[in-house]
């Protein structure tokens, strides 16, 4: 157990006292405070359970407090209130919780009386915390570092205030739409012991209750970590919700067990003699003597009396026919962990599964695969926010000499909540009412706002200190919180080519941290201004750079408010990883905005499309557009479009063209009124186009108009298809990427029809139906369309059936091992959306959905996203990568570039007019016109990338007290996808505390940072097929830390 200070507000005494407790009596939870079962009977373990959204039909503060009630029933504050209370009447009764987001706040209202009574449940085992995590996240669209990060939040909370008595065994993913492979690895490296789950194809699900293998050992890194990646993995048999006629609730319609044989309504033969015939009947698939019986559903328990009367009386009556009728049937209270200790004592061979749970449908024609790109804004947004939020941590604590104060600390937690909370399975699902996701946004902003305070300070401390300076001070000068609130401006709006600062001022720098533990190479650097002359000053002196034209389709933005007309682009050799480097922009006043430099960045050299904006002959013209165009950088990339269609034709890397046509299609959404399988609509939730063949309709076949803009660093070609989408292909000049950034919306609904819009790369590569997605960012899972790797699929829709989650690429090979190099195309992307591959050779993303029908999943309205009167506009951006054989580019730097994306540059600007004052002079030198000194600064954790190889990722560097921080390192690269980045990595120990600031010691915790690794002792399992012994998690020996190919390792680290 990791006994830290807690770090939240308050509530330190009792915690002091809660540790002293705990000590003393973790005999009495965990496996150890289960209730006694029965050998030879069928052991019903009753688990009373309030399923809690954090934010579904409600905001977070509704569900919480019990607002707005006329459109759900939910308060959780009077479900804690009531379940403790109950909780005291019998030392038998049990029930557990999920959600820490919920419980925190819960927790924090409570005086020292109610706490010490909740304790002592927690002590006992009656309360029992499940999962444990800030929620219980989505686990398609889910980042696996958001994953990691909520879930830390959540069981730190848990272990600083409980102890060890409140660390979950079980995970408890109860209601998302389909599950990862890399969700049961994380909870694996967790130290969890099994999950449940309620939601897995109708099929599936069939077919498993047929063979008994409803429970199973789940690998969750097959090629990687083998069995140290193994977790018990149990279907529910009723999803997560009581048997029919069982549901005691206040709300529920089912009657109650009325046990007076003088009432009319006495029914408790009946009722008992019901439940010992559904009791055996949800055992049959399980073969052990037990089955896990789900009490409770959304939002119950808030008059928890109503259930624990009713199941009481049913323990009491069922248990007593084992005397009257030798029934065979046993009840009792119990929680998930406590049933899984009666199977892992069973010792039942389970079958081993090596996929995933998706796609997920739940009837013949309702796949759960809408819901992978619904609310692509938001989805945008939570993915920016968590990076965020990585930069905020790691500035925290390399900014600050490893001792950040609790403000700063607290500012962090404060824009952790909200990230954490948006990770739910309603959240960044986009499954929401409108009015929520509106909450969710709001909540990121605000907490955004709390880290750009942290980030801000942290890039004024680091700047006014020079490379060569001791950098113990912590203090600023009191006079700089005068004026301005902050020196520092960040703009978030750079999608849309929007950034108040750099548009308004007139001399500026521009600080640029590098999150990564390595050094980014030949980069670029895109800043929206409001005009074309400008100077970029580097630390060796003047940066050459381009202007660009922003597109006219971004500028019609609905809500764009913006000066920008153009966007300033100049090439960095080297950002130091984990340092800050500097750059100066001066708008030029001596040049002339019509000089020929100007005006040959801005003027197009090529136009084309529908409508030819020329002054050539129509003739000329017509021959002109009958030649096909390349444009083509150093790296030896080159791209070749039609000059006809103005599309593009093909991809040139290396000694390889590939045929490479890309363009926009839409699938028109299914209307229906759900009133059978056949009339399911296609919604929020659900994928269901209009068209039982795999064509959607293409946009168009040629392009409305396009323009070509060619610099000494970017080439652009400006495409319009329509008037709601339009596209800029961009080339860089050292790069072995296209860039397509896309622009979708408003999407046309005036004819009735809700559309679904999608992209699609075509290629010529053979690839045999088969295609790669990477599960929440990590591992790569190979797919084969139509097919399932663990039932007999039957198809009834052609395209829905075959959609994945795609949380960061996409990849399409000529050869099924993509280790054997080769041809490959990875499309990577910046927001979780749903691929696939319906023809060989081809990749399809889904980037945008605007529906006008209601799938009749429980959300209530269409997905009909408006903003500022009209549909939502939607930009985003796809990175190709053409590798493998003949490329000259190994297929494994998908690998390096979605971490560029993921964990991309940070960027403030701060006026170098503000700076001339004698109270801002301790910056005057990094920005100072006269005396520049743009050199980089670097964080006291900048030596880790001195230390750390190049396929180690610095996945965590997080304040948790002002002399404690927890550090992530991970292995990146997959077993055998690489010959050089797939081998194992030994770091030494000492060389680590070296790179870190005034490290104390070190100590390795589980992958959730609430147990040292030494105590975590997780369940075996037999798997029913001999697995080879592979378990490849190594602990720190030697003064080494050893990490193998996917691992990843946790610390604590004291200062």
């Amino acid at each position: 157990m990791i006994l830290v200070p807690f770090s939240w507000r308050s509530l330190l005494l009792v915690l002091f006292l809660t540790f002293i407790h705990s000590a003393s009596v973790e005999g009495t939870c965990g496996y150890s405070s289960c209730p006694k079962t029965k050998d030879g009977y069928i052991n019903v373990h009753l688990v009373p359970h309030s399923h809690d959204d954090v934010g579904w039909l409600k905001t977070v503060d509704q569900y919480y407090y019990g607002d707005n009630n006329k459109i759900q029933l939910g308060a959780v504050q009077y479900t804690l209130d009531s379940v403790v209370s109950e909780l005291q009447k019998s030392p038998d009764r049990r029930f557990i919780y999920v959600e820490s987001a919920f419980f925190w706040r819960w927790w924090t209202n409570q005086d020292a009386e109610m706490q010490g009574i909740v304790t002592r449940l927690v002590n006992n085992g009656q309360l029992e915390f499940i999962l444990g995590g800030w929620v219980m996240n989505d686990e398609a669209c889910s980042h696996y570092n958001s994953i990691i990060d909520q879930m830390t939040l959540g069981l730190r909370f848990l272990n600083d205030t409980f102890g060890q008595c409140a660390r979950p065994r079980v995970a408890w993913q109860i209601d998302p739409f389909g599950h990862s492979r890399e969700q049961a690895s994380l909870f694996a490296q967790m130290g969890f012991d099994g999950l449940f789950f309620g939601r897995l194809d109708y099929q599936d699900k069939e077919f498993r209750k047929q063979n008994h293998d409803m429970e199973m050992i789940w690998d969750g890194s097959p090629n990687n970590l083998g069995n140290a990646s193994w977790l018990f993995t149990g279907a529910l048999y009723n999803g997560y919700n009581p048997p029919d006629g069982y549901c005691f609730d206040i709300f529920c319609e089912d009657d109650p067990i009325n046990d007076d044989p003088k009432l009319s309504g006495y029914n408790l033969e009946e009722k008992v003699n019901n439940f010992i015939n559904i009791a055996q009947e949800w055992a049959e698939p399980y073969d052990t003597g037990h089955v896990l019986m789900t009490m409770g559903s959304d939002f119950q328990y808030m008059a928890a009396h109503t259930w624990y009367k009713n199941l009481d009386k049913l323990i009491k009556y069922v248990n007593r026919k084992q005397i009257s009728n030798s029934s065979r049937v046993n009840v009792l209270y119990s929680t998930p962990s406590c049933y899984l200790k009666e199977v892992h004592r069973s010792k039942r061979p389970l079958s081993v599964k090596k996929d995933d749970f998706f796609p997920y449908a739940s009837d013949p024609h309702a796949f759960w695969t809408g819901y992978f790109s619904s609310r692509p804004t938001l989805k945008y947004f939570v993915q920016k926010a968590n990076n965020f939020l990585q930069v905020c941590k790691q500035l925290a604590v390399g900014a600050f000499n490893g001792h950040p104060s609790q403000e700063v600390i607290s500012k962090v937690r404060d824009f952790s909540e909200p990230v954490g909370i948006a990770q739910h399975h309603d959240a960044v699902s986009g499954t929401a009412k409108q009015h929520v996701t509106d909450d969710y946004s709001l909540r990121l902003t605000v907490g955004m706002k709390s880290c750009e305070k942290v980030v801000d300070e942290a890039f004024r401390k680091l700047q006014r200190t020079s490379p060569s300076e001791d950098q113990e001070s912590n203090e600023f000068p009191r006079s700089f919180s005068t004026g301005l609130g902050t020196t520092y401006e960040f703009c978030h709006l750079l999608n849309i080519s929007v950034c108040t600062a750099s548009e308004t001022m007139n001399d500026f720098v521009v600080s640029i941290y590098n999150p990564l533990a390595r050094d980014l190479h030949n980069t670029y650097i895109r800043i929206p201004v409001s005009s074309p002359l400008w100077d970029v000053q580097g630390q060796s002196g003047l940066i050459p750079s381009q202007i660009v034209n922003i597109p006219q389709p971004v500028l019609g933005i609905p809500g764009r408010r913006s000066k920008a007309l153009y966007e300033l682009v100049f090439p960095v050799e080297s950002l130091p990883g984990l340092s800050l480097s500097n750059f100066q922009v001066t708008r030029n006043t001596t040049e002339h905005v019509h000089s020929l430099k100007i005006k040959s960045q801005l003027k197009a050299i090529k136009k084309g499309g529908r409508i030819i904006h020329s002054s050539t002959s129509k003739l000329a013209a017509s021959a002109n557009l009958r030649e096909d165009f390349m444009i083509k950088n150093s790296n030896g990339l080159a791209i070749v479009f039609d000059s006809l269609t103005g599309m593009l034709k093909s991809v040139i890397k290396g000694s390889v063209e590939v045929p490479v046509q890309q363009n926009f299609y839409f699938y028109l959404g299914m209307a229906g009124d759900n009133s059978k399988f056949e009339k399911r609509a296609s919604g929020a939730y659900i994928f269901r186009p209009n068209t039982t063949e795999s064509q959607p309709s293409p946009i168009t076949e040629r392009v409305f108009s396009y323009q070509v803009y060619k610099g000494s660093h970017v080439t652009e070609v400006h495409q319009v298809f329509t008037e709601w989408i339009s596209q800029v292909i961009r080339l860089y000049d050292k790069t072995d990427l296209v860039e397509f950034e896309w622009m979708i919306g408003p999407v046309p609904v005036e004819d009735n029809y809700g559309k679904e819009i999608i992209t699609r790369y075509s290629t010529g590569i053979p690839t045999n139906g088969v295609f790669f997605t990477d599960a929440n960012g990590r591992q790569l899972v190979k797919r084969k369309r139509d097919t399932r790797a663990t039932w007999p699929y039957k198809k009834h829709e052609n395209v829905s059936g075959n959609y994945y989650p795609v949380n960061s690429r996409i990849l399409i090979s000529s050869n099924e091992d993509l280790s054997q190099d080769g041809l490959t195309l990875a499309v990577l992307n910046d927001r979780s959306q749903g691929g696939t591959s319906m023809n060989d050779g081809e990749i399809e993303l889904m980037l945008h959905r605007r529906l006008l029908f209601d799938d009749a999943f429980g959300v209530g309205e269409p997905l009909n996203e408006t903003a500022f009167g009209t549909g939502l506009v939607a930009r985003g951006k796809h990175w190709l990568l053409l590798a493998g054989e003949g490329t000259g580019v190994s297929i494994s730097k998908h690998r390096e570039v979605a971490q560029n994306i993921f964990m991309d540059k940070m960027m403030g600007f701060a006026d170098v007019s503000l700076l001339e004052s004698t109270e801002y002079s301790f910056m005057r030198n990094a920005v100072s016109t006269r005396n520049p000194d743009l050199s980089s600064r670097n964080t006291v954790v900048s030596g880790l990338t001195q230390v750390l190889p190049a396929n180690v990722h610095l996945l965590t560097l997080e304040p948790v007290s002002p002399t404690q921080f927890l550090l992530r390192l991970e292995h990146f690269y997959e077993k055998g996808e690489d010959p050089v980045s797939s081998k194992p990595v030994t770091i030494s120990l000492e060389d680590l505390k070296k790179a870190l600031p005034s490290v104390k010691s070190i100590r390795e915790t589980t992958l959730g940072g609430n147990q040292w690794i030494q105590d975590m002792n997780r369940f075996d399992w037999i798997p029913r097929i001999q697995q080879d012994d592979n378990n490849h998690h190594t602990k720190v020996v030697d003064g080494s830390i050893v990490l193998n190919p996917m691992e990843i390792k946790t610390f604590l680290v004291f200062t």
